[in-house]
């Protein structure tokens, strides 16, 4: 058993280490989390100094909690208007990109690695047409000050998560009942999308209400918590997404005034939802900080496997990219985002979710999840590495751009005011 002291050092050591890897990222726009990762390997497989074991019992509960928080952070910072505006053409990208890579890595994994089907179905939903919520909105924000692509970027980073997270949950439970249709899986998406959507609406104008009537009580936080928690449960017991639940009640909240119109009631939260909105970027990252470090502790470093999970992981991506830039392609077709459609397309990096459902698939005992684990923290990587070169040449070019701009103004002016001198 790991020494309490010991344990504090590295519970320390790693808020430090994850600060300072935001500070990074913020000036170089290099994902923070990669470093994470790197620093859980060394703890768990390379020096040893943590058991893998010790963690896999917690890991299913603690990925849940932590998707859930960051689903609810995500909502707040999104603005009904903008998801009303851009949602047609973002659902038909995360339409095209989800479904047709999923089912394509899956192919893949089927035909060619051998995979059971089911399995590679699971695996596919993992890592098919996600792109990583936290990293997409910071990311699109230092690239540009174009609403519409920071608005499609992100709104389709937080989508595409609810589609993978309701398509592997319906992969798991054929793989667990040993079923072998797919007739109800649309079936069951559909409502499982629809029921969470009109409970998070419904228990989220309830909860606003007792929020208002509340906000000047002490620990309004706590509550607020209780009452996301309870409308992630009311919408599973129901049979609905509570995932998604969760994501309205975060969109609801951020949006309180249009809520405040709808029920013609002024909702005066204003001060509250600041200070939800501070506490909760806090315990997001928080969360997200040891989730990549317990992802690093359960990588497996074996010599004669990391060759394979390597070249599946750069297959994987390119499959991902070449699926991606058509989804792109037929997304923004007629729209002032087809101009940036490769810069779309570069932007790719994956993160929490496709690390999460991993876990996930590590505690409910699939045979192939080590090799999950394994290829998926290759393809956060290398998606990562592509997203960050594809950022630093666009925010440079934007940067020589704006001087060329800058340039035409100020010989124009000077030639203006050659003009009125020689007039003179």
């Amino acid at each position: 058993m790991i020494d309490v002291t010991l344990a504090f050092l590295l519970i320390a050591g790693i808020i430090f280490f994850g600060f300072g890897a935001e500070i990074f990222f913020r000036k170089t726009g290099i994902p923070y989390f990669l470093f994470l990762i790197f620093i859980g390997m060394i703890m768990g497989p390379i020096l040893g100094l943590v058991s893998r074991d010790a963690f896999i019992p917690v890991l299913g509960i603690f990925s849940q909690f932590t998707l859930m928080m960051v689903l609810f952070y995500n909502g707040m910072q999104m603005g009904i208007k903008d998801v009303i505006s851009g949602s047609s053409r973002t659902l038909l990208q995360v339409a095209l990109y989800v479904f047709v890579s999923m089912l394509a890595i899956a192919a893949v994994a089927h035909l060619v690695f051998g995979w059971d089907a089911i399995e590679a179905l699971i695996f596919g939903s993992i890592i098919g047409g996600e792109t990583t919520a936290p990293i997409m909105m910071r990311v699109s924000k230092m690239l540009t000050n174009d609403n519409k692509l920071v608005t499609f970027l992100s709104l389709e980073s937080v989508m595409n998560s609810i589609f993978s997270v309701v398509l592997f949950f319906v992969f798991l439970s054929i793989y667990q009942t040993g079923s072998s249709s797919f007739n109800g899986a649309a079936a069951t998406l559909a409502s499982n999308i629809s029921v969470g959507v009109i409970l998070g609406f419904a228990l989220s104008i309830a909860w606003l209400l007792a929020l208002n009537y509340l906000r000047n009580y002490r620990y309004t936080y706590v509550f607020t918590l209780a009452l996301l928690l309870t409308t992630y449960v009311v919408a599973q017991f129901a049979g609905g997404s509570g995932l998604m639940a969760v994501l309205v009640f975060g969109i609801m909240l951020g949006n309180y005034k249009s809520v405040g119109s709808w029920v013609k009631k002024e909702l005066k939260i204003a001060d509250l939802e600041n200070q939800l909105r501070g506490f909760q970027d806090e315990i997001s990252f928080l969360l997200e900080t040891f989730f990549f470090v317990f992802l690093g502790l359960t990588f497996l470093i074996e010599p004669s496997a990391i060759i394979f999970n390597l070249s599946a992981g750069v297959l994987f991506v390119a499959i991902l990219l070449g699926v991606r830039y058509v989804a792109v392609n037929i997304s923004t077709k007629g729209s002032e985002l087809y101009k940036k459609r490769r810069l779309i397309t570069l932007m790719c990096a994956q993160g929490l979710t496709p690390a999460i459902l991993s876990i996930v698939a590590l505690t409910s005992n699939l045979p192939l999840a080590n090799n999950f684990i394994s290829i998926v923290v290759f393809v956060i990587l290398i998606t990562n590495v592509i997203t960050s070169f594809a950022a630093w040449r666009a925010i440079k070019s934007e940067r020589v751009a704006s001087a060329e701009e800058n340039d035409k103004k100020d010989l124009k002016a000077q030639r203006a005011s050659s003009k009125k001198l020689a007039t003179s």
